[in-house]
């Protein structure tokens, strides 16, 4: 519902959602540990049989089990114990919309923008300083959205901002560099967090050049509920 009203009101398409499809299942397949590690062509993308119209099945994510933990610790600590590596954190926010997809004012908005807004602002940073960022996507539609209520877009914009490998390695920002849940695993969370945590590292796979921000998006519910991250390096 929600991808079939962000069509009809801002024009977006089905080979827009394609556009976010290629780009992670691209990033995926050259990720030696993704579970799915197979390529995929916009003409693919078409071909793909629907799931729930407008989402076909490369729109959606995969299945996966697994498990993952992060150390977190003050500043001060990481310095106490000479840790070279630790990654900071920049900034985070949370928001909520609802409790039901029928008490939403607007399905084609969501807490992600207020949830940006406090960790941006708690960053003291805004989107053009981010360099990489790792937004979940259960389905194609969310990290579009997540884009436009971000602000790396404006509303409505995120099909056109997508187009033509901009969020592709070597784009103007690289987003879901290790497939992200549609083709690393579909399990959502820290899976992100992760991969944003290597790339501050600088050792991602498929490391972006030069990255000292990155953002990233966690979603709950029928994207009920949002959480950013923001992270830099030492």
């Amino acid at each position: 519902m929600i991808a079939r009203r962000h069509m009809g009101e801002h024009g977006t398409t089905s080979d827009q959602l394609g556009a976010i499809a290629v780009a992670c299942r691209k990033h995926g397949a050259l990720n030696p540990k993704a579970q799915l590690r197979k390529p995929l062509t916009l003409e693919q993308y078409r071909e793909s049989r629907l799931i729930a119209a407008p989402l076909r099945r490369d729109d959606c994510c995969l299945v996966s089990d697994g498990a993952a933990a992060v150390v977190v610790m003050s500043a001060q600590r990481a310095r106490q114990r000479h840790l070279k590596q630790a990654v900071p954190i920049l900034g985070f926010g949370q928001g909520q919309t609802s409790w039901e997809v029928a008490q939403r004012a607007d399905l084609t908005t969501t807490a992600a923008e207020q949830s940006a807004h406090t960790a941006f602002k708690m960053a003291g940073l805004t989107p053009k300083d981010i360099d990489v960022a790792q937004l979940y996507d259960c389905f194609t539609i969310a990290p579009l959205m997540t884009l436009e209520a971000y602000g790396f877009c404006p509303r409505g914009k995120g099909g056109q901002f997508v187009q033509g490998g901009r969020i592709e390695i070597g784009g103007e920002l690289p987003i879901n560099t290790s497939g992200g849940l549609l083709s690393e695993t579909g399990m959502p969370g820290l899976q992100m967090v992760l991969e944003g945590v290597r790339q501050m590292r600088g050792q991602a796979v498929n490391q972006v050049k030069g990255a000292r921000t990155c953002a990233i998006s966690n979603q709950g519910g029928i994207m009920h509920t949002h959480s950013t991250l923001i992270l830099g390096q030492a």
